[in-house]
Order: structure tokens, then C-alpha cells, then sequence
């Protein structure tokens, strides 16, 4: 199981509403325009020629006209009145109607951007895994221990024993291959292990020649250091350091105990061997960018703090 920060990531993108695209005018069109302009210019060219042969037949002036002919004038005033009536007709029709295309693509247009806007639903959350109790077992002497499938929960263990031999504690994988020896000391013993920091145990193996206890807990329960302050434990521990790294951070440590003295810097991928030493120890290092839980195999007290 891999261990992800605490930390969370940033805020989800709002998909904008579509803006429709703006509308033409419902007024008429250039040609509508000059058809009627023509058509003043006609009537307004045709009306001095009406005038003036008025004027001049009421005055003598003009040659009286042949009978026959007045009915040809009278043809083409009613001609070009006619066609004038026509003309404006046709273009108060072409007005009529251009307004109602307008109108038509207005309502179009209307109803796309009320389509376009309504809002897509929203995905549903996923659901949070479920979560799963810590195990415990009890047992005396050399046993094997079947567990569970642990899931996503990342789990760390408290094990205990009261014997004068050997305490030894193996993860296994689902083949029976030993994974990790994660206690392996002399006499009694209380101290903290990891569980399934890394590949995830199907089973767990203990050789002991008394009583002991293996209780899980959630890594989230596990102790916390800042950075602020010294840090003290004693023997075999998990501590958690998320947000203490932050590029180069050098880090005191010291242990005061006979054995090994060794600390893993666990982080968002395989994790780092940062101390390895046997009996006292004091001296400072770099503590990973990144790093998230300190595991530390230790036989006495051990500090840790920042420079």
C-alpha cells in the first residue's frame, strides 16, 4: 500500500455558459432601400411634367391634342401609376418579409441558446472507501497469524512479548514467501512496526517462546513531530513528519541504546535508509524532501530535532 500525503489539491473547473451569437437587424436591406428611393425619383421626375402641361393647356399654350391620343396619355398615367402601386407594394411586401425571417431566426436563435443553457449535471462524489477495523491477536509461542484483506487502510502495529528467547515477527505474502522481518530481538519486547507500508501481508509469523500481542492501528493514530521541539521515543518506532521536509532539511539525531540504530524515511515512493548505525549515535542528516513517516529500529532512547 503507498503512502499519499495529507495534503489536499486544488479546487474543480466551471464550464462556462455558451453566448449566443448576436442577431441581424429586422430592417430592410440595402436593396429594399434603393427600390425605394427609384421609386420617389419617378414619381418626383413624372410630377413637374404633370404641372407644367397643366399650365399650358390652361393658358393656350399648349396644342390641343387629338382626340384619339388622350386615351393613350390617360393609358400611361395609368400605366406608370400602376407600376408605381406595384413597386411599393413589392417593397413594403419584401420589408413584410424580411422582418418575419428576422423574427424566424430570432425565435431559432432564442431557442438554441435556451437549449445551450441548460447546465450539464454534475458528477455524482465518489463514494469514500469503507473503513476497516484494526485487527488484534493474542497468541503465546510460535504461531502463524492469517489476516484479512486490508484495502486501502494503511495500518502500522504495536507487538509485545514476555519470554526470555527469541521474538521474531515475519510478514508473508499470499505464496507463504516471507515479505519483511519486522521484529527480530531477545527477551521481552514493546515496540511499533510497520504493517503494509509496502506489499500488502496476507499473513503474519511469529516465533516466541512466551506470551505476545500484535495490535494494529490506523497510520493516522500514529505520534506526529512538527519540527518545532525535540522529538523523544524509546525502542522501535513510527512517527509521522509530513510537511516538516521541505527541500534541504537537516535533522539532529541521537540514540542511546547498545544494537542497531536504523531509520527509514518513508514518502510517496520507496523509502530512504537515512541512519544505520550500532549502539550510540549522534549526528545530523538530511531528511527527504517529501518524507511523510519516520520508521526507526532502535534498542533505547532516540531523539530527533531540527537544527
Amino acid at each position: 500500500m503507498a503512502i499519499t500525503s495529507c495534503h489536499g489539491a486544488p479546487p474543480s473547473a466551471r464550464a462556462s455558459r455558451p453566448v449566443p451569437e448576436p442577431h441581424g437587424d429586422a430592417l430592410p436591406g440595402p436593396e429594399q432601400a434603393n427600390r425605394r428611393h427609384t421609386t420617389l425619383v419617378r414619381r418626383l421626375s413624372l410630377a413637374p411634367l404633370l404641372a407644367t402641361a397643366v399650365l399650358m393647356s390652361g393658358c393656350g399654350m399648349a396644342p390641343a391634342a387629338p382626340a384619339d391620343d388622350e386615351p393613350t396619355v390617360t393609358a400611361e398615367s395609368s400605366a406608370t401609376e400602376s407600376s408605381e402601386t406595384e413597386e411599393d407594394a413589392a417593397a413594403a411586401a419584401a420589408a413584410d418579409e424580411g422582418a418575419d425571417v428576422s423574427d424566424t431566426t430570432a425565435d431559432d436563435h432564442g431557442s438554441e441558446s435556451t437549449v445551450d443553457a441548460v447546465p450539464e449535471p454534475a458528477p455524482e462524489p465518489e463514494p469514500e472507501p469503507e473503513q476497516i477495523d484494526a485487527p488484534s491477536f493474542t497468541g503465546s509461542g510460535s504461531e502463524v497469524v492469517i489476516l484479512e484483506p486490508l484495502g486501502d487502510a494503511v495500518f502500522y502495529a504495536e507487538v509485545t512479548h514476555d519470554g526470555t528467547g527469541n521474538v521474531a515477527l515475519w510478514s508473508v505474502d499470499g505464496n507463504g514467501q516471507d515479505i519483511d522481518l519486522l521484529v527480530n530481538e531477545i527477551g521481552s519486547y514493546s515496540g511499533q512496526v510497520a504493517v503494509n507500508f509496502g506489499e500488502e501481508p496476507s499473513a503474519l509469523r511469529v516465533e516466541a517462546d512466551g506470551d505476545w500481542t500484535i495490535t494494529f492501528h490506523h497510520l493516522s493514530e500514529a505520534p506526529r513531530w512538527d519540527g518545532s521541539d525535540t522529538y523523544e521515543a524509546t525502542g522501535d518506532s513510527l512517527v509521522i513528519v509530513d510537511g516538516v521536509a521541505d527541500g534541504l532539511t537537516p535533522v539532529t539525531l541521537t540514540h542511546a541504546g547498545e544494537s542497531n540504530f536504523a531509520i527509514w524515511a518513508w514518502g510517496e515512493s520507496r523509502p530512504d535508509l537515512i541512519v544505520n548505525e550500532i549502539g550510540r549515535y549522534d549526528g545530523t542528516t538530511l531528511l527527504p524532501d517529501g518524507s511523510l513517516v519516520l520508521q526507526v529500529d532502535a534498542d533505547g532512547p532516540w531523539t530527533i530535532s531540527m537544527e
